[in-house]
């Protein structure tokens, strides 16, 4: 291939790259979603219209998400969903899980997203010299403290590229912590680029992004 023509092909793929993944992504996440519920109502519009709907699953799973959003935030609708969680951790394997589940829940999906990380920082992994991109989640429970020693430890996700949200728990002494000052949003930006996009890349692109607005 010619450098000109090389040059080109090259253009075009940092083009429409970034497009397919994209959606990829999309069609990905919309068929799963879709099909938790449109395999059964596929079955009941194919029973009385005689043909399946698109999306219509994903339509109720939506609808369902939204309606429990509204019964918990009252009273009435707190208590009853207490009321069935607590019968849902009366299965023996399901109490081992459900809170687990919960507690990840909790932290991915909360109001404000990343609030269960309390710091964003660097630790030396997975040796001595290598740094990574970590987030403190919180302080150690007081047995590991005591079967460690005396110093002050931390709970810590190392993150996996480009899925921020699974990795590596490890239990790392504060002291090796180096903090720094990046929101939790520029940190995951940060890990799903694999390290493309640097802080000053990021500051810089949303600075240029205000400007057009």
């Amino acid at each position: 291939m010619k450098p000109l023509g090389k040059r080109y092909f090259l253009t075009g793929l940092l083009i429409v790259l970034p497009v397919l993944a994209t959606v990829y992504l999309f069609v990905s996440l919309f068929l799963f979603f879709d099909n938790i519920l449109g395999r059964y109502i596929s079955k009941l519009t194919e029973a009385y219209l005689g043909f399946s709907i698109p999306g219509l699953g994903l339509l109720v799973f939506i609808i369902l998400i939204f309606l429990t959003g509204l019964l918990a935030t009252n009273l009435i609708g707190r208590r009853l969903i207490t009321y069935f969680e607590g019968l849902w951790l009366k299965f023996p394997l399901i109490k081992n899980i459900y809170p687990a589940f919960k507690q990840i829940s909790k932290f991915l999906f909360s109001h404000k997203f990343g609030e269960g990380v309390q710091r964003v920082a660097l630790t030396e992994w997975p040796r001595k010299g290598m740094y990574v991109l970590c987030f403190v989640t919180n302080q150690s429970i007081p047995y590991f403290d005591a079967k460690l020693g005396r110093e002050e430890y931390c709970n810590v996700l190392i993150p996996t590229v480009p899925n921020p949200v699974t990795g590596f728990y490890v239990i790392v002494a504060k002291k090796e912590l180096i903090f720094l000052d990046l929101t939790v949003e520029e940190a995951v930006r940060l890990v799903i680029s694999g390290g493309v996009l640097n802080p000053r890349d990021l500051l810089r692109h949303e600075a240029s992004s205000e400007g057009e607005l």
